[in-house]
């Protein structure tokens, strides 16, 4: 059963960024206009090239603010996955519970040391008439959904990814994206150890997304989250 998308939402963060360069003092009189020439002349050109920099990352999250909107305000609806999730679960050691808003599977998890999040979702693009190749879907979509997920994770940003990974594919018709990291931070008493990964698959106009974190003081549990989500890439394939 589909369920047509009835809003469409876009959350525009700017970036600020600004550069700044240190100019030493010249070691003698006679060298002071050269040294300082020299120095202004790099001080520039850092300037410069930090300023193409911003310019170049402003542009891009433009470009996928753009997408992003423009995925959800096009003729786009979701299947159910209750199939896919219940398969997926079998044999899940964690409490769970389900819950489906908007054509979104949200699943909750939780274990002695902590707990996460799985969401499951499966988009039917074939009427959406989205001028965009099936790379730039998977990608753009993929690290969307990544960002949304990981944010999930309280007190973790980016910083406090000990490995992280990132790859798209696609062959003829069908293409995947797979994006994964994992946390280790300590605060000096307490370590928290973390995952979180989101797997898409593009195939006969079907977007099909699993995105997960969880977060918890046992390293194991990181592990069990870790194959939970390897349940679902088997389930989805790809």
């Amino acid at each position: 059963m589909k369920t047509k998308v009835i809003t469409a939402f876009l959350a525009v963060f700017m970036l600020a960024m600004t550069a700044c360069g240190t100019i030493s003092p010249p070691t003698a009189q006679t060298t002071t206009a050269v040294t300082t020439a020299e120095t202004n002349v790099q001080s520039l050109t850092d300037l410069s090239s930090s300023s193409d920099s911003d310019s170049k990352v402003d542009s891009e999250k433009i470009q996928s603010d753009t997408f992003i909107a423009e995925f959800f305000d096009s003729n786009i609806s979701f299947e159910d996955t209750s199939e896919l999730v219940t398969e997926s679960m079998k044999g899940c050691s964690f409490e769970s519970e389900k819950d489906e808003s908007n054509g979104i599977q949200k699943i909750m998890l939780k274990g002695k040391n902590g707990g996460g999040i799985v969401n499951v979702l499966c988009i039917d693009l074939s009427q959406s008439n989205l001028d965009y190749d099936m790379e730039y879907i998977l990608e753009n979509f993929g690290d969307y959904y990544f960002g949304q997920t990981s944010a999930q994770m309280s007190g973790i940003t980016e910083d406090d990814f000990v490995s992280s990974y990132r790859m798209t594919s696609s062959v003829v018709s069908k293409g995947k994206y797979q994006r994964y990291a994992s946390v280790q931070k300590t605060d000096g008493m307490v370590s928290q150890f973390g995952y979180t990964e989101t797997y898409a698959v593009l195939s006969e106009n079907k977007l099909t997304v699993v995105s997960g974190a969880f977060l918890s003081t046992d390293m194991m549990e990181r592990q069990s989250f870790s194959q939970v989500m390897g349940q679902f890439r088997e389930c989805v394939g790809g």
